[in-house]
């Protein structure tokens, strides 16, 4: 059994505008000799130091505004820097879990009434499994419920919490396991009584750790940012059943794929000593096999190749994922997909796409047989169909607050206070709502619904036959 947990971060952007005051001034009156006299007056505009107006460059799309079926205001977590953003809300079983008024309520997603109250002064994060609940009390004390009723199955007597600065707060629950990752240390949790059965800590990890946590066969792999010559990825396999630590390789992120008894991983720090990037056209990525029980090096794979043009040449190597056995490169101007299995000892790509063009765009991983990329200024999103390697995108008519994909529907969050939906496969506009926010938090979806939250409310909107 594998149980795999990522997580994904968000980018939201600011847009200003100038905007010159007008001042005037009042005419004076003066008596002069019994005779009243007006003094000759002028009224001047104040000069603005910087004027700039900022026109939208999207053309504004036509298409039906649906009514959300109903609006519910709830606790606003849409603060850049708030820890649980993107944690304290989930649509699950035809309901949505949320926090209102420090507390975690029960909502029917169809009409937005209010089902069950659970709690006081929670730590806003929530998350769900199998008909479960688990989240975090205000001293960070997980507790699990049953979501239908809203009925504490229990609250642990361990606390999680850790007393510093920056860290990474995630739970992860698998069949028989809650793992609550705090920075850089894991605890695990017996899922049906909360009972704490080991905690481990990565004394040379930065505090912060990372939201990775994987479980293969009797194995938990986590990762962690450690200092060496150059801070890189540590990839740590534990025990499952003592959390006594295994084996650790410095330079290796997370596992690219589990399979017979392997764990494949990149080697994320060999690359970082080039000193001749910007002389030399070669690249390489380094994919290892390790022993998933020992950590012993079982084989590695090279994946060659030349960035096009002259000197000097960018720094740095694209993204690397793997999905269905086949992995898949980044490489300059194109995207190279490798059979993931393969034994060949310079291997060739199967087939090749050419990437999208311009700066900063950022490979967000497959959905719908598309390659997905994202434009790290902008949040905008283009794909690259891996049936002919044709290039699509999809266009609103304001910036992005927040993207969210379900199957053939996208839903795009925009700064104007309205979000805007799309189908994915024909990137035609489907609907718009308006919600009256400038920044949003994930869209959430379960049955029939969509769940968009914006500052301090949901609105619940039922989805056209086109996108269910």
């Amino acid at each position: 059994m594998i149980n795999r947990h990522k997580r994904h971060t968000m980018k939201h952007y600011k847009r200003s505008a100038g905007r010159p005051i007008i001042a005037g001034l009042t005419a004076g009156m003066l008596m002069v000799h019994g005779v009243i006299g007006v003094l000759p007056s002028q009224a001047h505009a104040e000069a603005s130091d910087v004027s700039i107006r900022n026109w939208y460059s999207y053309q504004r799309i036509t298409v039906p505004e649906l009514k959300p079926t109903w609006t519910a205001n709830v606790d606003n977590y849409l603060n850049m820097n708030e820890t649980y953003i993107g944690a304290s809300a989930i649509a699950e079983e035809g309901k949505v879990f949320t926090f209102a008024g420090s507390k975690l309520v029960a909502l029917d997603a169809t009409t937005g009434k209010r089902l069950w109250t659970y709690g006081k002064d929670l730590t806003p994060y929530i998350i769900y499994q199998s008909g479960v609940l688990y989240g975090l009390t205000s001293d960070h004390k997980p507790y699990a419920l049953n979501a239908k009723t809203g009925k504490a199955k229990w609250q642990s007597v361990t606390s999680t919490w850790i007393d510093t600065v920056q860290r990474t707060e995630v739970l992860v629950p698998t069949m028989d396991t809650l793992y609550v990752i705090k920075g850089s240390t894991t605890f695990a949790l017996d899922i049906k009584s909360g009972k704490l059965r080991w905690s481990a800590d990565e004394p040379l990890g930065e505090g912060h750790g990372t939201e990775y946590l994987e479980e293969a066969n009797g194995v938990v792999l986590r990762t962690f940012f450690v200092q060496g010559a150059l801070t890189s990825t540590q990839l740590n396999a534990y025990d499952k059943k003592t959390g006594k630590k295994l084996w650790g390789h410095f330079g290796q992120g997370e596992a690219l794929q589990i399979k017979d008894g392997l764990v494949y991983s990149a080697d994320y720090y060999t690359p970082m000593l080039g000193d001749d990037d910007e002389s030399s056209p070669e690249r390489k990525w380094k994919v290892n096999a390790y022993n998933l029980k020992t950590g012993v090096l079982k084989g590695s794979q090279e994946y060659t190749w030349k960035i096009p043009g002259d000197p000097p040449y960018e720094n740095g190597y694209g993204g690397i994922f793997t999905s269905k056995d086949k992995l898949y490169i980044l490489q300059g101007d194109k995207i190279a997909e490798y059979s993931l299995t393969s034994t060949k000892s310079e291997p060739t790509p199967l087939r090749t796409f050419r990437s999208p063009h311009g700066e900063n765009m950022v490979w967000v991983g497959i959905t719908q047989e598309r390659l997905i990329f994202r434009n790290a200024n902008t949040g905008e999103l283009t794909g690259i169909k891996l049936a002919n390697g044709q290039k699509v995108q999809w266009h609103g008519d304001a910036p992005v607050s927040q993207i969210d994909v379900y199957g053939k529907g996208m839903y795009r969050a925009q700064r104007n206070g309205t979000l805007l939906a799309l189908n994915t496969m024909t990137g035609q506009p489907a609907f718009r709502v308006s919600t009256g926010g400038d920044l949003h938090n994930t869209t959430l979806k379960t049955n029939v619904m969509i769940i968009i939250q914006a500052e301090g409310k949901l609105l619940g909107v039922k989805l056209p036959a086109s996108l269910k």
